[in-house]
């Protein structure tokens, strides 16, 4: 096999399709599972468990993906040769995932299926194929970066009323069972193009990974920037379809601001993928943790009916979920562009909205509690239980704006050990 070019050419955009429509399959369920959220609080098996250990399966199967990955990087680069069985295996413990959650009576089934051993599977499946995102694309790697990222904006377009319209006329079983066979169908595929520009045999390197950049300030400044993103972007998503009930708008009405939000994140993920590109990363640090900071305290804090909460939808849509599309240029500003250095830091990064992520339920769900303005408007704030979790989302979005000091940081660590 021949070493191929980077930045276009067939395999190149092969390469590209194939991993978009991965990353649709094994982030769009995740994403959507504020609908199965709201059906879980009415079905007859789990509507007497607590919202909090309901909404922990959720987190898991986002938060575990991301956790994983400085564990998963770090091995399939060691052992290259071992990716596709990887993803293979992944394909394999995704669908058995979904299988037992089709059949699954307790809380805890749920969150041992459809939160964690769906999460695993959909790791194996999906960090091998992001190794091979350095490799293919270089000059162009932030929007190649977006438009794989885009691919769960528009699963969870889709989705959520494919598993709203599967739910209510097939019910829990069927819906789940049906989710298995699709994934199995597309994801196959898609294997033989995800696959190294180089022979692997001129790839592997055994040098253990430079830890170099954890002496590095700007590092650890992004890190927590990232950290505190992951904190609070995950909350809309996963209550607005009970928020949209809850304010007597409708099982559909919530489904549809589930949509609005998901498919917002396509155009912003090709937006702020190619803003990182052209122009200083601060800048897209600014727009994407500013911009969703104020539309939750804005938007959502004063939404009461659908209309101010299809617009938030949109707006934080495009801003906040598009985060993930600056990763790659948070790795160059750690340690450059090697690409074995480069998979591992974007692990770490990815990690670190994986925390975020897990501790967000339970946080969420300590939140959901009336407050000073509850009872007392008959905006979202005044919505028992809501103000706080708003308040807390946008606080933490905000938080994360402080990112873009990672460049007086970076002059001043430079200037100290010249």
């Amino acid at each position: 096999m021949s070493v191929r070019h980077q930045d276009g050419g067939f395999h190149a955009w092969a390469y590209l399709v194939s991993a978009w429509l991965v990353e649709l399959l094994v982030w769009s369920f995740p994403f959507s599972y504020g609908i199965f959220l709201n059906f879980y609080a009415t079905d007859p098996n789990f509507e007497h468990y607590s919202p909090a250990s309901l909404a922990l399966v959720g987190s898991l199967s986002s938060g575990v993906l991301y956790l994983t990955s400085p564990i998963i990087l770090p091995i399939i680069n060691r052992y290259p040769w071992h990716k596709r069985n990887a993803m293979i295996l992944g394909v394999i413990i995704c669908v058995s995932g979904l299988v037992g959650a089709a059949f699954s009576t307790k809380v805890w089934h749920l969150i041992i299926t459809q939160g964690i051993l769906y999460s695993i599977g959909g790791s194996l499946l999906y960090f091998p194929m992001t190794t091979y995102l350095f490799e293919w694309f270089s000059a162009k790697k932030g929007i190649a970066n977006g438009v794989i990222y885009s691919g769960t904006g528009v699963g969870g377009v889709v989705t959520p009323f494919v598993v709203e319209t599967l739910l209510e006329k097939y019910g829990r079983r069927t819906t789940l069972l049906s989710l298995a066979v699709a994934f199995l169908v597309l994801s196959v595929p898609c294997l033989p193009f995800i696959k190294p520009r180089a022979p692997v045999a001129q790839v592997v390197d055994i040098r253990s990974i430079n830890t170099r950049f954890l002496s590095f300030s700007p590092f650890w400044i992004l890190f927590a920037a990232n950290l505190f993103q992951g904190l609070g972007s995950f909350l809309p998503s996963l209550y607005l379809p009970t928020f949209a009930s809850d304010l007597n708008l409708g099982t559909t009405s919530g489904t549809l601001a589930l949509a609005f939000l998901n498919g917002a994140s396509v155009p912003g993920l090709i937006f702020l993928g190619w803003l990182s590109d052209a122009f200083d990363i601060r800048w897209s640090i600014l727009i994407s943790s500013l911009g969703s900071a104020l539309a939750v305290f804005f938007l959502w804090g004063f939404s009461e009916k659908l209309a101010p909460l299809l617009a938030f939808a949109c707006i934080y849509g495009f801003l906040a979920p598009s985060w993930s599309a600056l990763w790659p240029r948070f790795v160059a500003t750690s340690d450059g562009d090697d690409p074995r250095q480069a998979s591992s830091l974007m692990g770490i990064f990815i990690a670190g909205r994986g925390i975020g992520n897990v501790l967000s339920a339970p946080i969420a769900s300590g939140l959901l509690h009336p407050w000073y303005l509850t009872n007392k408007s008959t905006a979202a704030y005044g919505l028992e239980g809501y103000g706080p979790l708003i308040m807390f989302t946008g606080f933490t979005l905000l938080v994360s704006s402080l990112g873009i000091s990672y460049g007086s940081i970076e002059r001043q660590w430079r200037h100290q050990h010249e």
